[in-house]
């Protein structure tokens, strides 16, 4: 049964590179390098190879003392050279006294190349020269070329070994600094879930590693979206608490007073009771646009083409009865067709007149227009109230937010329709935007996407 490796350190992923880069190129390096050598020392071989067998056919030598003389004038060390002479009736001579017995010794060949290892002897390179009657068994030491490559096999080895040394001392230096950045940015954010009620918390960002300073980046930007997330729900939670609170103590305070004094005074009754219905009222628009905030949260939308324009008629004739104030209704004459919901448009169309109704005088006009241009469809919603401040305007469409607290509490609402409004227009990949009207008022604008264009 195979068992799961355990993670590993900025060290242990460093250091195992490092190590096994090393030992590669060290591996390169004596392959080459022993390669090279015995190239060339093969070369050189044979190139004595070929001047002693020019000698050997030119002189014919036969006994210790012509070997010498040959020897003399092709350069070559005694040594580690030596030839062997195999007659016509089959007896083998040596043209050195103390190699005589290597003409039984055993050897092994090297596959593909002239080298013979001879017991007890060492590597040699070999030729074979027939000359008449007789057959020179050419013999070069290859003794240099095995120092050599002891001599560079052992240093190689001191030099990797140090390299490693220092090489690990180095990596711990290295994974040190590298993990240093990583390490402050998990105790940061460490602390930072162990203090939930600090909304300000953010994580260090470092210049370098780049990866790692993009990396707090993106955190600390997913922690300021979160941070904003809690203290909307938790703001939300409590103007909710709050818009609850005034009219569940109201009706408790009318049902104490109905209690104790409905029996000596029966006419305070009525309106206790008005009382009650009107904040039970109250109350029950309040939980209802909460709902209609709740489904909006979680809806997923289907957009599909709709005519804007018929359907802004629609609303705004059975819409007009209700109010006082005129409502107009500008179009124009080919239909309007945008990409949206339907149900989800006619609710943010009731939702900004009713909006308008609230906030502007009985005898100035709501007027509603729908337009097109070529890359967007709007629909707008203009009345001649009071306006809305400018520095205001990014706020109103905040849950439970009201411009003008003072005045607003004498105007029934919650504060959540326009919220409702913008969320839904959120939702049919749409925008609204707030500006002034003329000569007073606001103007609220919904761009939408406008629908293709169907072929006929």
């Amino acid at each position: 049964m195979s068992t799961k490796r355990a993670p590993r350190t900025y060290t242990d992923i460093i250091r195992h590179s490092i190590t096994s880069l090393l030992l590669t190129i060290g591996l390169i390096i004596v392959l080459t390098v022993s390669v090279t050598l015995t190239v060339d020392q093969l070369l050189r071989a044979q190139d004595q190879a070929e001047k002693l067998s020019t000698s050997l056919q030119t002189t014919q030598v036969s006994n210790f003392k012509d070997w010498l003389a040959v020897n003399q004038g092709s350069g070559l060390n005694s040594h580690n050279t030596f030839v062997l002479i195999k007659q016509a009736d089959g007896t083998t001579t040596s043209l050195l006294p103390h190699t005589s017995q290597l003409a039984s010794a055993s050897t092994v060949s090297v596959p593909f190349t002239h080298l013979v290892y001879i017991k007890k002897r060492g590597l040699y390179f070999s030729e074979t020269l027939r000359t008449g009657t007789r057959t020179y068994y050419l013999y070069i030491g290859m003794h240099v070329l095995v120092g050599n490559l002891h001599v560079l096999i052992a240093v190689l080895i001191i030099a990797i070994g140090l390299s490693l040394l220092i090489g690990l001392l180095y990596v711990r230096r290295l994974a040190k600094s590298l993990s240093a950045p990583t390490l402050a940015l998990a105790n940061a954010a460490q602390q930072a879930a162990a203090s939930p009620e600090n909304t300000q918390a953010e994580l260090p960002q470092p210049e370098e590693p780049v990866e790692v300073a993009q990396l707090a980046r993106d955190f600390n930007q997913l922690l300021a979206a979160q941070n904003g997330r809690l203290k909307r729900e938790r703001q939300f939670i409590s103007d909710a608490s709050h818009e609850l609170r005034t009219p569940i103590a109201t009706i408790r305070g009318n049902l104490k007073l109905i209690e104790r004094r409905g029996d000596q005074h029966p006419e305070v009754i009525p309106e206790s009771l008005g009382f009650i219905d009107q904040e039970s009222l109250r109350m029950q628009h309040l939980i209802e646009n909460l709902l209609h905030l709740s489904r909006a949260d979680r809806a997923d939308v289907s957009l599909q083409p709709l005519n804007l324009s018929k359907l802004g008629q629609a609303v705004v004739d059975h819409y007009q009865p209700l109010v006082s104030q005129p409502v107009t209704f500008v179009s124009p004459e080919t239909p309007v067709m945008a990409l949206a919901d339907t149900d989800m448009l006619h609710q943010i169309l009731t939702a900004l007149l009713d909006n308008a109704h609230k906030y502007s005088p009985e005898d100035q006009p709501i007027n509603v227009t729908v337009a097109q241009t070529k890359d967007a469809v709007t629909l707008t919603v203009a009345d001649q109230g009071a306006g809305i401040p400018e520095a205001e305007r990014e706020h109103i469409f905040e849950r439970f937010y009201r411009v003008d607290a003072s005045r607003s509490t004498k105007i029934a609402g919650s504060g959540l329709g326009l919220s409702i409004v913008s969320r839904l227009v959120q939702l049919n990949e749409g925008h609204i935007a707030v500006t002034d009207n003329d000569p007073h008022g606001a103007r609220f604008t919904v761009t939408l996407q406008p629908a293709p264009a169907t072929k006929n």
